[in-house]
């Protein structure tokens, strides 16, 4: 059975969602220090951060639903397909390292400019 375009799309947006859902429950409920500094360096809140790292693996997400989709593998050994396509930063189906999908997140220019007027504050109260 070859399944339809649309069957595919739905099932990396599935991957997609089950993705930004796990980021940002471990990424946000248990965000350490290094976390909140990425949020202030890249602008978004924790939840936003989490859901555009998730977006990121998109590719990965599309293979795992072209390999699901399949009579083949349908239903059988989801875990097992899910590393297939999460291999190197793969945990269970459904959860993986998001900040390792693709590159760092840019600044936002809000965050830049709070940064800068923070050091300008700095700058000017006599801090080196």
């Amino acid at each position: 059975m070859n399944p339809t375009k649309a069957q595919v799309d739905e099932a990396t947006t599935q991957c997609v969602n089950a993705l930004t859902q796990n980021a940002q429950f471990w990424g946000c409920f248990f965000e350490d220090d290094a976390g909140r500094a990425e949020d202030k360096r890249a602008g978004p809140s924790c939840l936003d951060r989490q859901a555009a790292l998730a977006k990121q693996c998109l590719k990965r997400c599309a293979d795992y639903a072209s390999d699901t989709t399949h009579l083949v593998c349908a239903g059988s050994y989801p875990n097992t397909v899910w590393r297939v396509s999460f291999g190197d930063i793969s945990r269970d189906a459904g959860s993986a390292r998001v900040d390792l999908c693709g590159p760092r997140l840019r600044a936002s220019v809000s965050s830049l400019l709070r940064f800068n007027a923070l050091s300008d504050s700095r700058t000017s109260s006599g801090y080196p």
